[in-house]
């Protein structure tokens, strides 16, 4: 079985499971709020506190650890129901310094996305079909 480092919170670690999708033991009628987050940011760690102050069932990915596949920015930007250069954050210095000054299409952005981590907007919390970014934190609650 291959590792990306997500552990079963049902399993309690008990299995690495490659994608949350087809785990044998999350995927059993339960629905999880997902954060993509960044412990670093302020914005994500205020969002993150607002899901657990609703006492849900929270999957926590750290993104820039575990960056999301080109198919997991393809699902998330369906949910999000946007293009792949919304998703960018634009103060980045990475972003200034390699890809401000280009034009790129919405399949190039997803994999400058999928390689640079960093530049992902944050965090984004998704809720079945539904997802939205925590900026302001408060739009969390649009979706729970």
């Amino acid at each position: 079985m291959f590792s990306c480092g997500y552990v079963c919170p049902v399993c309690e670690g008990n299995g690495f499971v490659y994608n949350f999708k087809e785990c044998d033991w999350c995927n059993k009628n339960k629905t999880y709020i997902t954060i993509y987050h960044n412990n670093r940011c302020s914005k994500s760690r205020e969002t993150l506190n607002i899901i657990n102050g609703k006492n849900l069932e929270i999957k926590t990915i750290d993104y820039i650890i575990n960056p999301p596949s080109i198919q997991e920015i393809e699902d998330i930007l369906k949910k999000l129901n946007i293009d792949a250069e919304k998703l960018v954050r634009k103060n980045e210095n990475l972003y200034k310094e390699k890809y401000a000054s280009k034009k790129y299409s919405n399949n190039e952005w997803i994999k400058i996305l999928s390689k640079n981590p960093i530049l992902i907007e944050r965090p984004i919390v998704i809720n079945g079909e539904k997802a939205i970014i925590g900026r302001p934190p408060e739009n969390v609650l649009t979706i729970l």
